[in-house]
């Protein structure tokens, strides 16, 4: 019996140990973890027991590494999106909503016709007022297609009262939340995210987790230094729009600003050509602040040389059976040359229906400067 005990009192011990240290390990790791991320989204700290593998993830350095890479490779226009979201009253958290959606990425293009950093849709980008046509597509405009998302995330959450469910309504649509939420008999996140009831698609809840785990990864406390570079590494690198007239040549206001062209198109995705549509009087393009100066002291320089006259200095020919980029340049008197670099081409290869514009401006033609 004295054996008995004893041995008991070893068992009972060894378990308390074991229990008390994983408990310690426990309080440590979520020590770390700065529940505010969750609190912006309107969800209570104590849902962190409800994502165990966000929790495992989180402890995973090449996680961190790949969580690291998105925000480098589109820096630039982090810290304004941030502020415009930040000004609007809007959670700085739906940086990651981005950051799910696209990668931050404003050539983003889904197999559902969704475009840009925030995959808006074609009909829904023109209800919130963007352009969507042939010459350009301001879904790619990170500062434009920002705005829209701004309008339409408050316009979910007036509708819902609660930022988790506009993230949800985001992605599956206000209607269809609004149905679960009334199948669940509550807007409850843990009951919504329920694998069993399945009153969200698998889609929409695994969209939700991994906001809300990126959210938490990126304000754990061990990766402050981090994120405080990765959110402020662009303010120094900040780009201002500044307006040209159609028909502007982006090769020339490259050219002018001494930047290559790949540079200046990288900040302005919006623009399917190399010179400005015909329809607007004027376009917005996306400069690095440290050139406003240049492009001030050379404006009088840009009005005479950049600027075409009223005059549209551009057709747009519509691609039929059996064309070739020879023959449509033989069609137009003008080089195969000049038509690839207006229309972004880096050989020969188009397609049936594809709309090229085709350079007729004489003077630009001999400068190569469209």
């Amino acid at each position: 019996m004295k054996y008995f005990n004893t041995k008991w009192l070893f068992f009972l011990m060894t378990h308390w140990f074991l229990l008390t240290s994983l408990s310690h390990a426990k309080m440590a790791f979520e020590s770390n973890i700065d529940t505010k991320a969750l609190e912006a989204f309107g969800v209570n700290a104590g849902f962190l027991s409800q994502m165990p593998n966000a929790l495992k993830k989180m402890n995973e350095e090449e996680e961190w590494k790949r969580l690291v890479k998105r925000f480098d490779v589109n820096y630039q226009f982090i810290p304004i999106i941030k502020n415009m979201l930040i000004e609007a009253s809007v959670p700085q958290e739906f940086l990651f909503l981005a950051m799910a959606e696209s990668k931050f990425s404003s050539r983003a293009y889904s197999r559902k016709k969704a475009v840009g950093i925030w995959q808006f849709m074609p009909s829904t980008a023109k209800e919130l007022g963007l352009k969507v046509n042939h010459y350009i597509d301001e879904r790619r405009d990170p500062i434009k297609s920002t705005q829209a998302a701004i309008t339409y995330l408050k316009r979910l959450y007036k509708q819902t009262g609660e930022w988790y469910l506009v993230a949800m309504a985001y992605n599956y649509g206000l209607r269809k939340v609004q149905n679960a939420i009334k199948a669940a008999g509550t807007s409850d996140i843990k009951i919504l995210l329920d694998e069993d009831k399945k009153y969200l698609p698998k889609e929409t809840r695994e969209y939700i987790r991994s906001i809300l785990s990126l959210a938490l990864k990126f304000n754990s406390l061990d990766n402050l230094k981090d994120k405080e570079y990765l959110l402020n590494r662009g303010a120094r690198v900040s780009l201002v729009g500044v307006p040209f007239k159609r028909h502007t040549s982006l090769v020339q206001v490259a050219k002018n600003l001494n930047l290559s062209l790949e540079t200046l198109k990288s900040y302005n995705h919006q623009f399917r050509y190399n010179i400005l549509p015909s329809k607007d009087p004027t376009y917005t393009i996306y400069i690095p602040y440290e050139k406003l100066a240049l492009f001030k002291q050379r404006q009088l320089k840009q009005n005479k040389s950049i600027q075409a006259s009223p005059k549209s200095p551009f057709i747009t020919h519509v691609v039929l059976p059996k064309e070739t980029l020879s023959s449509i340049a033989k069609r137009y008197q003008v080089s195969i040359s000049s038509i690839q670099l207006a229309n972004n081409l880096k050989d020969s290869n188009i397609f049936i229906h594809q709309r090229l514009i085709i350079p007729t401006n004489k003077k630009l033609l001999a400068t190569r400067e469209f």
